[in-house]
């Protein structure tokens, strides 16, 4: 049997940050990924069209490069071989009807640009800017932190003193607040509503949700403020770096390795043994990057999990499904609006209303009619991906049901067992390519390459992304902060000693930030 100090189930961000802490600490850690490739939903393609790079799954690291875990890593990550690149028009959006505002990562000229649309909104933009930083110690204490930890409770009663009781209850109360709430009573352009509605889609939430206003300005304003880094030559690079760093400092990445099992002896886990009937054997602890319903349900022997947790772990919840679309042109997109090139991410969309009619949709098992379409152009921040003249989109869809239950848009037909199968994908494909070609026209007869991954597809790549939920759980506030990944449990532990659980089923959610990586190795430290 193979021993280690520390064993890590998966490969995701989440268990490539704490494996590198804990190997630079002089640990001994073994990572073991079920996949024959490292890095979770991390996943480049160089090999379907010669000259093209696809970011297959998740491509923008704006989480990442703004993390305490980026900070600490970074100079050995790039020199390993990690370079960034960024652009100065991070984010956009671009309703039917060929308007659109493009946001800079210069706050003036975004003053400037939503002030010709509406002098109201831009001083509410500018209100929202400067009060996303007045409470950013509050709301990053929050996520940055252990929530039922004497760090957090000390951070809340530092800032009752300064702030007062009642005004920090306000803010409390503020932070719960819907996207809808706040761009119905701070905004009046539905240009600048459309570029502020979508946000919250990329963390699990709807505009309607308890959460979303808070969610939408951490991702439309940590785009706006830190640019949307993508890595020099796909984000498999990433992964490469983690990989040189982790085995510099005697660290282990064994790929298809899957995990059967968790060891326990005297109520402490010490190893694991995989489905091949092979045991690696951890001295001081196992770190599983797993849904609690592979965790509880699989992978621990019943006699160890208390009846609560037990219980919670049935009923925890997945979110909607997701899709991703990468195509390829000839030459550029013609969009309406020439600077709309130099865009890295955008969201087609008709604005708060869509929105949320095409997450009501999913929610009730149906295909939207018009979903709202994330458009990513990785060339406009890493021109190295594709030859000269040419270029990539990358599209990600977030209003999708899990299990179908009709369409929408009364044209694809369902099968019996509501599932993701190819046909129903490539047709629901059709849909997002002739809704963006009414604002790219010469998007299908310059189109040289497309390919499809459905919910079903993201979900046999990782078996972490349930029913194609890119977000390992769904994200209303019942299972967030305190209650995430169940409410019977403190933080990252679990109830087995020297077991502890991380990745987007856990606080502080999903995101390619490695967070929860990041709190164990530093507590195991």
């Amino acid at each position: 049997m193979a021993e280690f100090d520390y064993i890590v189930i998966g490969s995701g961000l989440n268990s490539l940050v704490c494996a590198a802490l804990l190997a630079r600490r002089g640990a001994a850690v073994c990572v073991l990924e079920r996949s024959q490739q490292l890095g979770g939903c991390i996943r480049s393609d160089s090999t379907s069209l010669p000259g093209f790079t696809f970011d297959l799954m998740s491509t923008s690291h704006v989480q990442f490069t703004t993390s305490p875990a980026y900070a600490e890593l970074k100079d050995e990550l790039h020199a390993a071989g990690l370079e960034y690149c960024f652009n100065r028009h991070p984010v956009a959006a671009l309703l039917p009807d060929g308007r659109g505002l493009i946001l800079t990562t210069d706050h003036g000229e975004n003053l400037k640009r939503i002030a010709a649309l509406s002098q109201r909104d831009a001083s509410a933009y500018d209100a929202m800017v400067e009060s996303f930083g007045e409470d950013a110690g509050v709301v990053f204490g929050l996520l940055g932190g252990e929530p039922r930890s004497w760090a957090t409770l000390k951070m809340l009663l530092r800032e009752a003193r300064r702030r007062g009781p009642i005004n920090l209850l306000a803010l409390l109360a503020k932070l719960l607040h819907s996207n809808r709430r706040m761009l119905e009573r701070d905004f009046e352009s539905d240009q600048v509503r459309a570029l502020l509605a979508p946000g919250c889609l990329h963390t699990g939430l709807g505009p309607d949700d308890t959460l979303s206003a808070l969610m939408g300005q951490l991702v439309t304003l940590s785009l706006a403020q830190a640019a949307d880094p993508m890595v020099k030559g796909g984000s498999d690079r990433l992964v490469a770096a983690f990989e040189t760093l982790i085995e510099k400092h005697g660290g282990t990445l064994l790929t298809g390795q899957d995990i059967a099992g968790i060891l326990i002896e005297r109520g402490a886990a010490t190893g694991v043994q995989t489905a091949a009937n092979t045991r690696y054997q951890a001295r001081r602890a196992v770190i599983a990057n797993v849904t609690p319903t592979q965790l509880y349900g699989r992978l621990l022997p019943p006699a160890c999990i208390p009846a609560s947790v037990a219980a919670q772990s049935r009923q925890f919840r997945y979110g909607r499904a997701c899709m991703t679309v990468h195509i390829a042109l000839d030459e550029k997109p013609q969009w309406p609006l020439a600077e709309m090139n130099q865009v890295a991410l955008m969201h087609l969309t008709a604005g708060l209303d869509s929105v949320t009619r095409a997450v009501g949709e999913a929610d009730r098992g149906l295909l939207p009619a018009e979903p709202t379409i994330c458009v990513v152009q990785p060339l406009a921040v890493d021109p190295s991906r594709a030859p000269s003249g040419k270029w990539i989109l990358w599209l990600q869809l977030l209003e999708l049901p899990k299990v179908i239950k009709g369409d929408a848009g009364g044209e694809i037909s369902v099968p019996a067992d509501g599932r993701w199968h190819p046909a129903v994908a490539e047709a629901f494909a059709d849909r997002l390519v002739q809704q963006l070609s009414q604002v790219v026209p010469n998007l299908e007869d310059k189109l040289l390459y497309r390919k499809v991954i459905s919910p079903a597809d993201l979900e046999a790549a990782n078996i972490n992304l349930v029913g194609g939920d890119p977000y390992s759980g769904h994200c209303g506030v019942d299972q967030q902060l305190l209650f995430r990944p169940l409410p019977a449990l403190k933080n990252h532990a679990t109830p087995v000693k020297n077991l502890y659980q991380i990745g987007a089923s856990t606080h502080p959610g999903p995101g390619l930030g490695g967070m929860s990586g990041y709190l164990v190795a530093k507590a195991l430290s």
